[in-house]
């Protein structure tokens, strides 16, 4: 095992399996976990380890020694109860961290309530990814930092084109900080106040996201 590259994914649906496999590719150490023999018979030679088993027994959750995982990711979101019931027994069995898939803002409330640490509605957040590529279709990349701020990879608008960050002085006018900008195969860091911007090159930006999408949206 490899210490906080160990990850566990229970319930094998389109969601887990693909999780689980693709951190497999990451270079993960992963154990993928199913109660369907077929799920496992599919995905055992794409992660480390692949086990057939009720996770709902605290016994089996002991003998797969799920406590020793850096985290443990739920994949299974049809049974509220068996998610409520599944992240008991990993906390009590001090788990590092438990991920869980819910459906809906209920289950989400319910599962943070009884222990889950992270709880993710994939749905919703392919909604919101899709909203915002068709309404700033100049977003690239987007990394949430808090509540307010955001790092923000932007393809840069033609209204700043030709203009160097002392010109347009984001920092002071809406607190937003170009920190890296495209250059041939590679980002460099930005340092230098002269530093001209070009229509379509790539940037990153940091502040407050609504700042930064209406500022470099607003064409």
């Amino acid at each position: 095992m490899k210490n906080n590259k160990d990850i566990a994914v229970i319930g094998l649906g389109t969601f887990g399996y693909e999780v689980a496999t693709q951190l497999h590719d990451a270079g993960h150490y992963v154990l993928a976990v199913d109660a369907k023999s077929e799920i496992i018979n599919q995905i055992k030679d794409k992660v480390t380890i692949a086990v057939q088993a009720d996770v709902t027994d605290e016994d089996v959750l002991k003998k797969l020694d799920i406590g020793k995982f850096n985290k443990v990711i739920l994949g299974m979101s049809n049974s509220l109860e068996t998610l409520i019931l599944t992240v008991t027994f990993l906390k009590k069995l001090k788990t590092k961290c438990i991920i869980v898939k819910a459906n809906t803002a209920i289950q989400k409330e319910i599962l943070l309530k009884v222990g889950a640490d992270e709880v993710i509605q994939p749905e919703v957040a392919m909604a919101k990814m899709l909203v915002r590529r068709i309404s700033y279709p100049y977003v690239l990349e987007s990394l949430t930092v808090d509540s307010k701020n955001s790092l923000i990879e932007i393809s840069v608008p033609e209204k700043f084109s030709g203009k160097s960050l002392r010109d347009l002085d984001l920092r002071n006018k809406y607190g937003i900080i170009v920190v890296l900008k495209s250059e041939k195969d590679h980002y460099r860091i930005v340092t230098n106040p002269e530093t001209i911007l070009f229509q379509g090159e790539k940037i990153f930006v940091a502040g407050e996201e609504g700042k930064i999408l209406t500022l470099f949206g607003d064409n």
